[in-house]
C-alpha cells in the first residue's frame, strides 16, 4: 500500500486539533455540529494534512494578529 496522508480537522478559531464529532442521528434534531473541545467553537472545520498542521497554525496566528 502507498503512503497515505493523514488529515486532521483543525479549529479555525484556536488552531486545536481536539475536535469532537457528535454521533449522527436519524433525524435533524439529533444531528449536531462538530465542536472544538478547547475553545467550544462549533461548525465545519477544515481538514489539513498532518504534515501541514504547523504551517496552518502559523498562518492562522498571523491572520488573527493582523485583525487587531
Amino acid at each position: 500500500m502507498g503512503n497515505k496522508d493523514r488529515y486532521l480537522k483543525i479549529c479555525i478559531q484556536c488552531g486545536s486539533a481536539n475536535i469532537k464529532i457528535p454521533p449522527a442521528g436519524m433525524d435533524m434534531e439529533m444531528t449536531k455540529a462538530d465542536y472544538c473541545v478547547d475553545c467550544k467553537n462549533m461548525g465545519v472545520f477544515p481538514e489539513v494534512k498532518e504534515s501541514k498542521v504547523k504551517a496552518f497554525r502559523e498562518k492562522l496566528k498571523n491572520e488573527q494578529t493582523e485583525k487587531y
